[in-house]
């Protein structure tokens, strides 16, 4: 039972470094591109990413990736985006080759919540460059 118990666990933080890896690819490759890539969604200037704007964010992305506007992503589509196609199976949840609207907004609230690092609803720049130092920590930490 204990090995059970202890697979689960490193199931559990494999999951979660997946998850936060996946997060970290979705934000800009150098720190400082974050604060414009923040300010792109932060559509009100308050200082805050709150679900709405980064749903409508994500949808306009969507619609213009939809280049048959059957509101499904499909590889053809996804063909000449080669970090797109890496993610496809991750956003493709019911494995049928397509990815939907539902699948694709799922996927961000997921991202969503693990930027949301204190959980009150919004992303603050703190929170994007806290992560970004994390995930820098553990590259350092892995690379030798």
């Amino acid at each position: 039972m204990l090995g059970f118990c202890l697979i689960s666990r490193i199931f559990v933080t494999m999951k979660k470094f997946l998850a936060l890896t996946l997060v970290i690819l979705a934000m800009p490759a150098r720190a400082d591109d974050i604060p414009a890539w923040f300010a792109a969604l932060d559509r009100d200037g308050n200082g805050a990413i709150v679900l709405d704007e980064l749903h409508n964010a994500r949808y306009q992305r969507f619609a213009r990736m939809d280049t048959d506007g059957d509101e499904q992503l499909s590889l053809r589509e996804l063909r000449n985006d080669r970090t797109w196609l890496s993610r496809f199976t991750w956003f493709d949840s019911n494995k049928n080759g397509r990815i939907s609207i539902d699948e694709y907004e799922a996927k961000g609230m997921a991202r969503f919540s693990m930027l949301d690092t204190n959980g009150d609803g919004r992303i603050t720049l703190a929170e994007l460059r806290a992560i970004t130092k994390a995930a820098k920590r553990g590259k350092a930490n892995t690379a030798g």
